[in-house]
């Protein structure tokens, strides 16, 4: 009887702790750099020129993983520059921002498939320069994103990650001048568990 009854009572505590380990709440840091490609649409088309819309970009940020399958983010992002040069004249745009991510995962193992969304409080700058000067303006605006990614685990606190990202109308009718810009961003990161 005593027997049974211990067994019973350990059985139940190792359930209840693969319970506890499954819904236990973890924090997380992480960094990727990678690069941003700058989508403006046809704006620039037929306008003689150099345009460059990729160049090299990174975020970083902490999230909590409240269980084996939702996480909310964190981060800062930088998206680099875009640049157009023609004759006497030259253009340069930058988009940063702070914002939050729901995380979707889907653990495999030593790997995790994971699609996020997010809302992003992000500052477009526009810096252009002719013969006669340099001005620049910037807006604020709230964009959102989305991305999708995976995650492989070198030790339990250490895993790689390999991100795509889109954030929707970063650039939306600039200052009224009807140009727009979405910004896709390839990344490779760390992420380190705590």
């Amino acid at each position: 009887m005593y027997k049974t009854l211990l067994a019973v009572l350990i059985a139940g505590a190792m359930v209840s702790g693969v319970q506890a380990a499954e819904s236990h709440v973890n924090g997380y840091l992480f960094g990727h750099v990678g690069q941003a490609d700058y989508d403006t649409g046809s704006f620039y088309s037929g306008v003689p020129g150099s345009l460059d819309e990729k160049d090299t970009a990174f975020k970083i940020g902490a999230g909590v993983q409240l269980n084996s399958y939702v996480g909310i983010e964190f981060q800062y992002v930088d998206l680099g520059e875009l640049t157009f040069k023609t004759a006497g004249f030259r253009t340069r745009d930058s988009a940063d921002g702070l914002g939050a991510n729901l995380v979707a995962t889907l653990p495999l193992d030593r790997f995790k498939l994971y699609g996020k969304v997010g809302y992003h409080k992000m500052k477009y700058e526009v810096t252009e320069k002719d013969g006669f000067g340099s001005w620049n303006e910037s807006e604020k605006e709230w964009v959102t994103s989305y991305a999708i990614g995976a995650t492989l685990a070198l030790t339990p606190a250490f895993e790689i990650v390999a991100e795509y990202e889109r954030y929707q109308d970063v650039a939306d009718n600039f200052n009224g001048s009807g140009f727009d810009a979405d910004v896709d961003l390839a990344s490779i990161g760390l992420r380190y568990n705590f």
